[in-house]
């Protein structure tokens, strides 16, 4: 079975991510997968997010295809009417209006292999053990002028670790739920799962910025299953390929392109989706 996943297409924020598209749509049918998976972050606009999947449901990829929203997908920026729960409840609806299976409504299984996934969230447990900030400061999202837009436009009904726990227990219910149907598991969250791949620059506000890459929860929920042997996942916009424990972590992010790549759009597109094979 081949794998391929990408993530943090983030289509609203330059034109080249927005012209990217094509280019990734193009690697993925040359890819030749049996599944497809998306871990994240492509828009906050929810007709943008429902546009991006159907560019992939009417290409010529003809494999099963899995998605999990990221934080900037459940902002409510452009929906202010709403909370980010609901949010999170229309795109499950417009994912399956779209052919794309939601991980986070129901794991998927495929010839005894099982998927299983969650948007995760941050309980503060990755911030850097260094720094004496307070919990309340965390929670503000905001360090010497410079502010973590969650804090504006992600509108949870609970605390960021309430959220984080929540989500972990889904993912935990999930894996159990297959866990004697199955003979592999592989876990798709978009935040980090692992501290190990959260990177520390020793500089402020950067990392201040730590504390909401993902929670430890997350990854020892995946590590507590033997039969969980890939977690993919997206948000922090480093390529990471790490063996952590028995599980293999994989990002494989777009990014915002501000810049051009050094080497053209397409080539970036392949070299963005990262394939495997199990």
């Amino acid at each position: 079975m081949k794998i391929g996943v990408t993530s943090d297409l983030h289509t609203d924020v330059t034109p080249l991510n927005k012209q990217i598209l094509p280019h990734i749509v193009e690697a993925v049918e040359k890819a030749g997968l049996d599944i497809f998976i998306l871990a994240g972050d492509l828009s906050p606009n929810l007709l943008e997010l429902a546009n991006i999947l159907t560019v992939f449901t009417e290409s010529s990829l003809n494999c099963p295809k899995l998605f999990v929203p990221g934080n900037h997908d459940i902002w409510i920026s452009e929906h202010p009417d709403i909370t980010s729960e609901q949010k999170y409840e229309a795109i499950t609806a417009v994912c399956r209006e779209c052919d794309f299976q939601p991980l986070d409504a129901m794991p998927f299984v495929k010839d005894g292999v099982g998927f299983c996934g969650t948007i995760g969230w941050y309980d503060y447990s990755f911030r850097p053990k260094k720094y004496n900030f307070s919990g309340q400061q965390y929670a503000s999202k905001q360090l010497s002028g410079s502010v973590w837009n969650d804090s504006n436009y992600a509108k949870w009904n609970g605390t960021d670790p309430e959220i984080a726990h929540r989500f972990e227990n889904k993912l935990r219910e999930q894996i159990r739920s297959i866990k004697d149907s199955v003979s592999q598991i592989i876990v798709t969250t978009h935040h980090v799962p692992f501290q190990e791949c959260v990177q520390s620059r020793g500089t402020l506000p950067w990392d201040f910025f730590s504390a909401y890459m993902g929670s430890q929860g997350l990854g020892k929920t995946c590590l507590e299953e033997e039969l969980v042997t890939h977690v993919l996942f997206g948000h922090t916009h480093t390529p990471i390929h790490q063996q952590i424990g028995n599980v293999t972590a994989i990002c494989s992010p777009i990014g915002y392109l501000h810049q051009a790549p050094t080497c053209n759009l397409s080539t970036y597109a392949q070299e963005r989706l990262t394939c495997f094979e199990i």
